[in-house]
């Protein structure tokens, strides 16, 4: 694997280690939920807020399953890493592990239920990550591949996969996460 893909899985464990306590825990997920949630003013007793905690539930379930090596409730950044070479090396195994989350995640961003994530609603998203405004910015223009000014769920499934298999720097999906560029 190389170090920019390596790099880019180091960013996206420091994304889900939402306390910074150096292992993933199923309280950094609900804490993600929760920033969504704030972040589009959804109770988390609303349908999409139940179906984001349960789809938060589900994925904590395919990490613990996929990455937790020592079986000890807690997902190290060595047993991520580990666990990520193996998911990406399959691309059903990878379309199993990320295609639900970005459905349900696409499905909360489009806050006005017309079936586009327009750049505002996606900013949102992208602001529970903790991007700034000018990273949310860029990330949106690169993510829109087909310029209708929305991102279809195929666009960020696309860019999700690109993420974490593609290492070149100037495809769609090196900007899902802008601030890892600065890492390289």
């Amino acid at each position: 694997m190389t170090e920019v893909l390596l790099q880019r899985i180091e960013a996206t464990f420091a994304h889900y280690d939402v306390n910074g306590n150096g292992v993933i825990e199923l309280a950094d997920l609900y804490a993600l939920a929760g920033r969504l949630m704030r972040g589009f003013g959804e109770p988390a007793g609303s349908e999409r807020g139940r179906e984001l905690i349960e789809t938060s539930d589900r994925f904590w379930e395919t990490l613990i399953e996929r990455c937790d090596a020592d079986r000890d409730g807690r997902i190290t950044l060595d047993e991520y890493r580990a666990a990520m070479a193996t998911v990406l090396a399959d691309v059903d195994e990878f379309d199993d592990v990320f295609l639900e989350v970005s459905e349900s995640l696409l499905a909360l961003a489009d806050a006005n239920g017309d079936g586009r994530v327009e750049a505002a609603e996606f900013e949102v998203l992208l602001k529970a990550r903790g991007l700034s405004d000018a990273e949310c910015g860029l990330a949106f223009s690169h993510l829109d591949t087909d310029g209708d000014g929305s991102i279809s769920l195929q666009e960020y499934v696309d860019a999700v996969h690109e993420y974490y298999t593609n290492p070149a720097e100037d495809t769609p999906g090196s900007w899902l996460y802008p601030r890892s560029l600065q890492l390289t």
